[in-house]
């Protein structure tokens, strides 16, 4: 039966105005409209079809869902476009003109956040970052849970987490770099690109990851030194940088998998890095063997 009712401006037309309809919506949806704001209202300039108030980009709700609007200053794209890691599209004047964000690489958006250690950091990035302890803390605390009940990891010596400023972590790393004291096998670390570093020293353990990310991505980062905490406990002369990169992926990656992050679990995947080429490497086995089978090739190696 037809609305009594104008869907633009609420006045009643006793079923006497106009029954239109988008091409998009299925057949018993219709938007009934009086006489005025037929021919008053601003209409979307792609199916011409009347609009209770004009829009930023002239279009209705529907016909927006199919256009391309670039992430960083929310403009249509009408013309080629950039992707990173996985996200956008982003138009080529922000891809060019703007400041990458020190989290996702991505052009900026209209708002930004500069953190204390001098950061800059995206609203997208911004909207889900971690910045508080307590927070972090529970996160991990359910990382753990899901690690031992899908996987079987646990650690036996307790290693905490600790949310740190990109600063704080550069200097952790010189510091345990100086510990190592370059030794065959260890790791050198880029503290501008490092998001996370597992440190031992003596039967003090600690995971340090930098404040600000965002809450899948500081998921991540978590588990995945979370593994390289469990490799030092339980395979201690993996020196396969393959095998101890793609363990460590591999559990962030599986931990992602029960959050239900499926974005981030393919822009792991698509790496050509030395964590792309583990990971899939793991996922390999995984498909032969099952988890078991990902677990004792890092024990056995």
């Amino acid at each position: 039966m037809p609305a009594t009712y104008c869907h633009l401006c609420g006045k009643d037309i006793q079923g006497r105005g106009k029954r239109l309809q988008h091409t998009k919506w299925p057949r018993d949806l219709s938007l009934q409209v009086c006489k005025d704001c037929y021919q008053n209202k601003p209409r979307c300039r792609i199916c011409e079809l009347p609009m209770a108030s004009e829009t930023p980009l002239g279009v209705c709700s529907t016909c927006r869902q199919t256009l391309l609007i670039c992430r960083s200053c929310g403009q249509l794209v009408t013309g080629d476009y950039v992707e990173i890691n996985g996200t956008g599209p982003y138009c080529q004047t922000c891809y060019r003109n703007r400041l990458p964000c020190d989290v996702c690489n991505a052009p900026l958006t209209d708002e930004s956040w500069q953190l204390s250690d001098g950061r800059l950091t995206c609203a997208h990035c911004h909207a889900t970052a971690v910045y508080d302890s307590q927070e972090a803390s529970i996160l991990y605390g359910e990382m753990k849970t899901v690690a031992l009940q899908t996987l079987g990891l646990q650690l036996n010596i307790p290693t905490g987490l600790a949310l740190v400023d990109r600063k704080q972590l550069a200097e952790i790393i010189r510091r345990q770099t100086q510990a190592q004291n370059n030794r065959s096998g260890s790791e050198e670390l880029d503290p501008n690109k490092t998001l996370g570093v597992y440190t031992r020293r003596g039967m003090r353990r600690g995971i340090y990851v930098q404040t600000g990310l965002p809450r899948t991505l500081m998921l991540q980062i978590a588990a995945h030194e979370f593994a390289h905490a469990w490799q030092g406990e339980n395979c201690p002369l993996l020196r396969d940088p393959v095998m101890h990169e793609g363990f460590a992926e591999w559990v962030a990656y599986k931990i992602l998998e029960h959050f239900g992050c499926s974005q981030q679990q393919n822009h792991m995947r698509s790496r050509t890095d030395i964590y792309g080429t583990g990971l899939n490497w793991a996922l390999d086995i995984e498909s032969k063997e099952g988890a078991p089978g990902v677990i004792n090739a890092c024990l056995t190696a």
